[in-house]
C-alpha cells in the first residue's frame, strides 16, 4: 500500500536540515502503525510527504502503486480524497457547527448533496457526537473535539487516516477513548497511522512501531513498544 525507496528530505536555508536521510519502508493495506521519536525526529515531516503536502528531495514514495512524486497538481485533491488526516490542533472553523465543519470536506471534493446528508450523520453517530450535530466547536470538550476530527478524517471513507500526535492535548482516559476509535476504524479495513509521543499507549497496544531519531529510521517491530 505504501512504500518509501531510499526517501531524503532536506531542507536548504541559513541552516541546512535534513529531516529524513535514506528512509525505506513498506506499511501494507490495513496495518495500524505508531510513528515514534523525539521532537525533530522526522515524524511530522513524514506524515507531510504522504499527504502530498511537500516531495522528497530524493527517493520515490508510492501509495496503492501510483508515484507521488511524478502525481501532477491537478491529481493531489484526488489523491487526498483517500488520505483522512487527524490533527493534534483540531483545525475546526469557528464559526460553524460540527454538522457543517464534516459537510465541509465532502462539498470541498464535490459530493453529491445526498452523500453529504446521508454520511455526515453516520459518522457522527460513529464517533458517538449523533446529538451534536448543531453545536459549534467551541461547545464541546477537547476530546469532543478530536472525535469531530476524526469524523471530519473519515466521511470521505478513506483507505488511509494518518494521525498526527492525536490525543496529544488529551486526558489519559479520553486519549484511550480516542484510540478505541482509531483501533475500530483500523478494523474496517482502513490502514491507521499514528506520530505520537505517548509511551504508555504505544507499550500497551503492542502494534507496529517505527521509530526515528535524527531524520534516521532506527526500528521497525511488529507488536513492538516506544
Amino acid at each position: 500500500m505504501i512504500q518509501l525507496f531510499n526517501v531524503f528530505k532536506i531542507y536548504e536555508g541559513e541552516v541546512r536540515v535534513e529531516a529524513l536521510k535514506d528512509i525505506n519502508m513498506h506499511i501494507k493495506k490495513g496495518e495500524f502503525v505508531f510513528l515514534v521519536g523525539p521532537s525533530g525526529a522526522g515524524k511530522s515531516t513524514l506524515t507531510r510527504l504522504l499527504n502530498r503536502e511537500e516531495i522528497p528531495t530524493q527517493g520515490q514514495i508510492l501509495v496503492n502503486g501510483k508515484s507521488l512524486i511524478r502525481m501532477r497538481e491537478r491529481e493531489i485533491p484526488y489523491y487526498r480524497r483517500n488520505i483522512g488526516f487527524v490533527f493534534q490542533d483540531f483545525r475546526l472553523l469557528m464559526d460553524r457547527t460540527i454538522y457543517e465543519n464534516i459537510s465541509f470536506v465532502m462539498e470541498a471534493v464535490e459530493m453529491s448533496g445526498s452523500e453529504v446528508k446521508e454520511r455526515v450523520p453516520a459518522v457522527l453517530e460513529m464517533v458517538g457526537l449523533q446529538d451534536k450535530g448543531d453545536a459549534y466547536p467551541h461547545q464541546l470538550s477537547g476530546g469532543q473535539q478530536q472525535r469531530v476530527c476524526i469524523a471530519r478524517a473519515v466521511v470521505n471513507d478513506p483507505i488511509i487516516i494518518i494521525a498526527d500526535e492525536p490525543t496529544g492535548n488529551l486526558d489519559p482516559e479520553t486519549s484511550w477513548e480516542i484510540m478505541n476509535i482509531l483501533l475500530a476504524i483500523n478494523k474496517r479495513g482502513t490502514t491507521v497511522i499514528i506520530a505520537t509521543h505517548d509511551r504508555e499507549m504505544v507499550n500497551r497496544m503492542k502494534k507496529r512501531v517505527i521509530a526515528l531519531d535524527n531524520g534516521l529510521l532506527i526500528r521497525d517491530e511488529e507488536r513492538g513498544e516506544y
